[in-house]
């Protein structure tokens, strides 16, 4: 089913796609007209109203409300030009089986007035997820709260049951009185970095305590075909296939490495395609967090002993100091129809698919793949 990922935007006040190519260009395009400046002062109803139009000049979403059944709350680490960033992740499941998935870095204020609500909330529940800009003052300036809500099914505010404010400025005193002990505590610049550290770590072991209640549950995972790959420092990189109810072929490309903590998920519309050859393919490439670009293609390939024809993913990626792409290698690469597909038999309309386009049997495939199973456990046995 279509994955989207979509991040709280404070200018917008609502939320945007991540890595959206014709998104990024209106937000350029707003940061141009109001000045760089202004953009950095952050919100105002002036520049989100310039924001708005920008990403409606471009026919692209903006959301200011989130919803579905709570599927999973995460923590993924990220890297950007050398530094990393921690980023919550809360994926929603709508009633027709699609996924968003709310990014929001975890240092920021709207994630970490977020987490105390979803505490509340429990593994499947209904809810819908927004917030707002509201101006306060303090010491005579004037600044913008980002204030995160959740909502229950009928409409109610779903409110934090403990209060983690209080908890987290206690953290934060504790990591601040070694500064003041040495002499340093008049150093702003330091103390607000200890204070920020102190608030991510907090926020980030919450996020991991509410995580820890999704792990036992079932998942029914959604009909696709898969691949993996995984290179020699361990990273996964994956993509799955899916046709939806208008005949298009769609999918989700993972970049994952435990060790690392890299944990990225993008979804993709692939594009039908020949190859130099004349083969058919579908090809499509993503904008990673870090910058780089990834590509995918999906092709048919035949096994020169059996004659089984199968399907495979192919990764290259290409770094803004690359001339052009490098292939990725690594173990791996055949894509494989998952249990639910499996289940869904000659019905489902992926099978279907890749049966018109590529005259491969994904099903086939599958029953040969066991059937060596059993022939090797059998001469296992002898």
């Amino acid at each position: 089913m279509p994955t989207r990922m979509m991040q709280r935007n404070n200018i917008v006040n609502g939320f945007v796609l991540v890595n959206d190519e014709a998104t990024n260009k209106a937000l350029a395009a707003a940061k141009e007209e109001v000045g760089e400046a202004a953009w950095k002062q952050g919100h105002s109803e002036e520049r989100e109203k310039i924001a708005r139009a920008k990403l409606k000049d471009q026919g692209v979403r903006y959301e200011t409300e989130l919803s579905g059944k709570l599927d999973n709350v995460d923590v993924a680490e990220t890297q950007a030009k050398g530094t990393t960033f921690k980023k919550l992740r809360v994926a929603l499941e709508q009633d027709n089986g699609d996924k968003v998935i709310l990014s929001a870095d975890l240092n920021s204020e709207y994630a970490q007035r977020l987490l105390p609500k979803l505490e509340s909330v429990e593994p499947g529940q209904k809810i819908t997820i927004g917030g707002f800009a509201t101006k306060v003052e303090r010491d005579g300036r004037e600044f913008t709260n980002h204030v995160a809500t959740i909502k229950d099914e009928q409409g109610q505010e779903i409110k934090a049951k403990e209060n983690h404010f209080e908890k987290m400025q206690e953290e934060v005193k504790k990591a601040q009185e070694p500064i003041i002990a040495s002499g340093s505590g008049k150093n702003k610049m330091v103390m607000n970095k200890v204070a920020e550290s102190a608030r991510e770590n907090y926020s980030e072991n919450l996020a991991k305590s509410i995580s820890g209640r999704f792990q036992e549950r079932e998942r029914t995972s959604p009909p696709r075909l898969e691949s993996h790959i995984q290179t020699q420092d361990g990273t996964w990189h994956s993509a799955s296939l899916y046709v939806d109810q208008e005949g298009k072929p769609k999918g989700t490309v993972f970049v994952q490495n435990q060790e690392a903590n890299i944990k990225e998920v993008y979804p993709v519309e692939y594009k039908e395609r020949e190859s130099k050859a004349g083969n058919p393919m579908l090809s499509a490439s993503v904008t990673r967090e870090d910058g780089s670009k990834l590509y995918v293609n999906i092709v048919p390939n035949e096994n020169q002993h059996t004659g089984e024809r199968y399907l495979s993913a192919m990764f290259a990626q290409k770094t803004p100091d690359m001339e052009k792409a490098q292939t990725i290698e690594g173990r791996g690469g055949s894509l494989k129809a998952n249990e639910t597909m499996l289940k869904q038999g000659e019905q489902n309309r992926t099978v279907q698919y890749v049966q018109d386009r590529f005259a491969v049997n994904p099903l086939e495939n599958a029953r040969g793949q066991d059937k060596a199973k059993e022939a090797q456990a059998v001469a296992m046995g002898r």
